[in-house]
C-alpha cells in the first residue's frame, strides 16, 4: 500500500514542490526580474520595440504591459497562488467540519432551512458572490489605507467563509447518515452522549476522509481563483503605474500586482486577450498544470484511503457470509443426538 501511495504521489508532489522552491529562488537568481522596461533598443540606439514584447524580443514568453519578463513574473508568483489555494482549502475544511457538526445536532426544523441555504450555494456562481463581497475592500485598498499583505489574507478568509456553507451541508448530510448506523444507536443506549459519540466515532471517521477532501478543495480553490481573475479581482490587490514616456505624453495608467499571483496576471492582461493571447493563456496553462497535479494526488489518496478500505470491508463481509453459509450447510446434514 505504501509503494502504491509513493508511486502515485511522487510526480505531482515533485512538480508542485519544485514550482514553490523555484518561486522563492527566482528573486535570488534574477534580482531584476520585475524591472520595468519602457522600450528596447538595437545596437545603434534606435527604438525597436515597446511593451508588451513578443517571445522573440524577450525570451521565453515575452513580457507584460510593463515590459517585465513574463515567465519570471509567473515563476515568482507561483508561491502565492499555491499557498493561497492551500490556505483556502484548509479554512474550508476547518469551517466546513465545524459547520457540519453543528448541522448534524441542530433540530430538524433548523436543519431544513440550513440545508436549503447550503444547496442554494451550489447553483449560485460563487465567484460573483465573492466579487461582490470584496468590492468594498478593493475600494479601501486602492487609496492605500489597507496594506497589500493584510488585503491578501482578508481576501482568502472571505473566499473560504463564503464557500463554506455548501461544503458544510455536504459533510453534515454524510455525518447524519453515519449517525444513523446501528453501533451509534447501541452507544446511545449504553448512555453515550453527543460529545462522547462525536469524540469516539464521528471525528475519527471523518479525519481520514478529510485528507482526500482537502486535496479536492485545493483544486476547487484554484478554479475559483481563475474565475476571480477573469472578473478582474486579484489577490493582494492591483496597483496602478503611470506608463507615459514623457511628461508631455497623455496619461497611460497600467495595472499590475505586487504579489504577481497568477489570477492577478490574468486580471491585468485580460483586456489584451485578442492582441496578446499568450498573456492570458500562459497563466491558465500554469493553473491547468497545478490542477492536474492536485487531481492526480486526490485520485491516489482516494484509492488508498477510501476505496481500499471499502474493498477490505466488502471482502470481509463476503468471507463472513461464506463461513456462515458453510456452517449452516454442515449443521443441516449432521445427525444430532
Amino acid at each position: 500500500m505504501s509503494r502504491k501511495l509513493v508511486k502515485g504521489l511522487s510526480v505531482p508532489v515533485f512538480v508542485i514542490v519544485a514550482l514553490v522552491v523555484i518561486s522563492f529562488l527566482t528573486p535570488v537568481w534574477f534580482p531584476d526580474y520585475d524591472v520595468v522596461v519602457n522600450y528596447l533598443k538595437d545596437e545603434e540606439g534606435r527604438l525597436i520595440a515597446a511593451p508588451p514584447f513578443s517571445p522573440s524580443e524577450m525570451a521565453p514568453l515575452g513580457s507584460d504591459r510593463l515590459g517585465r519578463n513574463f515567465f519570471l513574473i509567473l515563476l515568482a508568483g507561483a508561491k502565492y497562488t499555491i499557498f493561497a489555494a492551500l490556505f483556502i482549502a484548509f479554512l474550508r475544511i476547518v469551517f466546513g467540519f465545524i459547520f457540519a457538526i453543528v448541522y448534524t445536532f441542530v433540530p430538524s426544523i433548523v436543519r431544513r432551512y440550513v440545508k436549503g441555504l447550503g444547496e442554494s450555494f451550489q447553483y449560485v456562481p460563487l465567484a460573483i458572490v465573492v466579487f461582490a463581497m470584496l468590492i468594498p475592500l478593493e475600494r479601501s485598498f486602492q487609496p492605500g489605507f489597507l496594506p497589500s499583505g493584510e488585503y491578501f489574507v482578508i481576501q482568502l478568509c472571505v473566499i473560504a467563509i463564503i464557500t463554506t456553507p455548501s461544503l458544510g451541508t455536504y459533510l453534515g448530510e454524510e455525518m447524519k447518515l453515519y449517525m444513523n448506523q446501528e453501533f451509534i444507536d447501541v452507544s446511545r443506549t449504553m448512555g453515550a452522549g453527543r460529545f462522547s459519540i462525536m469524540r469516539r466515532h464521528l471525528i475519527p471517521q471523518f479525519m481520514r476522509h478529510s485528507i482526500v477532501l482537502f486535496s479536492e478543495q485545493v483544486a476547487q480553490a484554484l478554479s475559483l481563483l481563475i474565475q476571480l481573475g477573469i472578473m478582474l479581482m486579484a489577490l493582494g490587490g492591483l496597483k496602478i503605474a503611470e506608463f507615459a514616456f514623457t511628461d508631455l505624453d497623455p496619461s497611460n495608467p497600467v495595472y499590475f500586482s505586487e504579489t504577481n499571483e497568477w489570477a492577478a496576471t490574468i486580471s491585468m492582461n485580460i483586456r489584451l486577450i485578442f492582441s496578446n493571447p499568450f498573456l492570458v493563456l500562459v497563466p491558465l496553462a500554469f493553473f491547468a498544470l497545478i490542477i492536474l497535479c492536485v487531481n492526480s494526488i486526490s485520485s491516489t489518496l482516494r484509492k488508498v484511503f477510501i476505496e481500499s478500505d471499502y474493498a477490505k470491508v466488502k471482502v470481509k463481509k463476503e468471507k463472513e457470509i461464506k463461513e456462515k453459509s458453510t456452517t449452516v450447510s454442515t449443521d443441516l446434514f449432521t445427525l444430532k443426538n
